[in-house]
């Protein structure tokens, strides 16, 4: 179903408007993640657990993440399932970057959001969670 309305999407603005890009930004579902340690001790064996690293957090910012002026999402709704959130970007000479958590990693990614780019919306399951680490479950994250 999400495949379907994306493409949905890319087809009305090819249609609607062939001479301008319409941006979407979205994070991984996955990442891949090298880790490397060492043993504290002789006696100690490192081992790795091989657990997913799924998609686990969404963080919206104004300029670069490195300044950490993370927004707060305009709106949040609840239903039995499911949280969704939405932040509303205004145009800011400052630009807007997407940073994408994972579980089972402290690697993070971000990316600068196109300038057209007027709002993310990130849907979380409500009563599942990352065991441990208590963050909720992406469902999906999408700016356009």
């Amino acid at each position: 179903m999400k495949r379907i309305t994306l493409n949905l999407i890319a087809f009305a603005c090819a249609i609607a408007a062939p001479h301008l890009a319409c941006a979407q930004a979205t994070c991984p579902p996955t990442l891949a993640v090298e880790q490397k340690t060492s043993a504290p001790a002789p006696n100690w064996t490192v081992t790795f657990s091989g657990y997913n690293t799924a998609i686990a957090g969404v963080t919206i910012f104004e300029g670069p993440p490195a300044e950490q002026a993370s927004l707060v999402p305009d709106s949040e709704q609840t239903t039995d399932a499911m949280v969704f959130q939405t932040w509303k970007l205004a145009k800011s000479d400052r630009g807007y970057w997407l940073q994408c958590e994972y579980a089972n990693t402290t690697a993070q990614i971000y990316q600068r959001l196109p300038v057209n780019v007027s709002r993310c919306d990130v849907a979380y399951e409500r009563n599942v969670r990352f065991g441990g680490e208590g963050r909720r479950v992406v469902k999906s994250v999408n700016c356009e």
